[in-house]
């Protein structure tokens, strides 16, 4: 039996892993070495702050994931092909390594972080056309 996630090591180990994943896939590379020009050493320790304040509400996370994604999409459109494999890659990191209730809750929450940031760009996507019309 695999353990949960438990603490901010087990974060640690999902983010490498689940990032390691993102870089091999073809699709999703471009947004995290052109577009966002992501510097991992600096992203990495931030996005687990992110898992560990969304998981255990530590609250040490005070970013803007939302408008990071939106000013992500202006540079690179992301489309729904892009929200489904990040959360393929997502559920299949935690399944690899974790089982357990906030295993769940990690994959559930990265379901409804992806939903929201999709309306988001939706919305933002339908004010563009109507300014342009």
């Amino acid at each position: 039996m695999k353990k949960d996630i438990n603490n901010r090591s087990d974060i640690e180990m999902l983010v490498d892993d689940f990032y390691k994943r993102m870089l091999e896939d073809r699709l999703l590379r471009p947004f995290f070495l052109e577009a966002a020009n992501v510097h991992l050493a600096e992203h990495l320790p931030l996005i687990c702050d992110f898992w560990e304040t969304v998981l255990f509400q530590t609250g040490i996370y005070q970013g803007g994931t939302l408008q990071k994604h939106l000013e992500l999409h202006m540079e690179k459109p992301l489309k729904a092909r892009h929200f489904e494999r990040w959360l393929e890659h997502f559920q299949a990191t935690v399944n690899t390594h974790f089982e357990g209730p906030k295993a769940e809750e990690a994959k559930q929450k990265a379901r409804s972080i992806a939903a929201v940031i999709r309306v988001k760009i939706d919305n933002l996507e339908r004010r563009r056309k109507e300014l342009n019309n």
